[in-house]
């Protein structure tokens, strides 16, 4: 699963960062938790309290992009959430979504239950549980080995899916499939290059799905359905 903040350089780091922000010194508070990141030390944690620094700063795509790292790891984080909502009321575009197809929302609201170090501790357990119970259905009576046995196979089903969840989490982490604007403004194009025809235009903060990937271009999506080309100078990945 994803690195904690548990070597002693880190933690280190950590507590001089929040001393920071919580003498009211945000722009070294941001350096500090941007350090941290750089150092491969991740969690929700610390995404949530760099967004903040960038809020106070008034760097709102900067501070929009860590909460989307944070809800990545773990999305019920309701502080996340709402600071996120509201960074998102400031930006410039209001695009409104496609809405998904109910399936499509069920399974990522399920998928959401948990954070996946979560869903990987329940698959862990479940799967002890089940082993326990397969060694129960060795030994008594009949009618006890036979629900003994039924209920190991359920725990097992139950645990392999708790796994793949976890394991599609993570997969989805470091996969980068969306991005934020990062510059004032932006024009999208339609082909990969400077002399491509102009789209329409983005402005920081806004949130757009990554498609492709050609030399410094990238393809994106915003969430209304439009396509187009970015600079890769122009965004960065969540």
């Amino acid at each position: 699963m994803l690195p904690m903040l548990v070597a002693a350089q880190s933690d280190s780091l950590w507590q001089k960062a929040n001393a920071l922000y919580a003498g009211g010194k945000f722009a070294e508070a941001a350096e500090v938790y941007a350090q941290l990141e750089e150092s491969g030390a991740v969690n929700d944690a610390l995404f949530y309290n760099a967004g903040n620094a960038f809020y106070k700063l008034g760097e709102t795509a900067k501070a929009i992009l860590r909460y989307e790292r944070a809800l990545k790891i773990d999305a019920r984080n309701e502080d996340a959430l709402y600071n996120l909502a509201l960074a998102n009321e400031q930006i410039v575009d209001k695009i409104e979504p496609v809405p998904q197809f109910f399936l499509v929302t069920w399974i990522q609201t399920f998928r959401n239950m948990l954070s996946m170090d979560a869903w990987a501790i329940l698959g862990v357990a479940l799967l002890l549980v089940a082993l326990a119970l397969m060694l129960l259905a060795m030994s008594g009576a009949p009618q006890r080995r036979k629900l003994s046995f039924a209920l190991a196979i359920v725990l097992l089903c139950l645990s392999l899916t708790a796994t793949y969840v976890a394991f599609r989490q993570e997969q989805d982490f470091f996969r980068h499939k969306e991005a934020i604007v990062l510059v004032p403004v932006t024009s999208v194009k339609a082909s990969p290059d400077g002399g491509g025809l102009d789209l329409f235009v983005l402005h920081e903060g806004t949130k757009v799905a990554v498609l492709e990937t050609i030399g410094s271009w990238k393809k994106i999506k915003t969430a209304d359905g439009n396509q187009g080309w970015l600079p890769v100078s122009a965004i960065e990945l969540i």
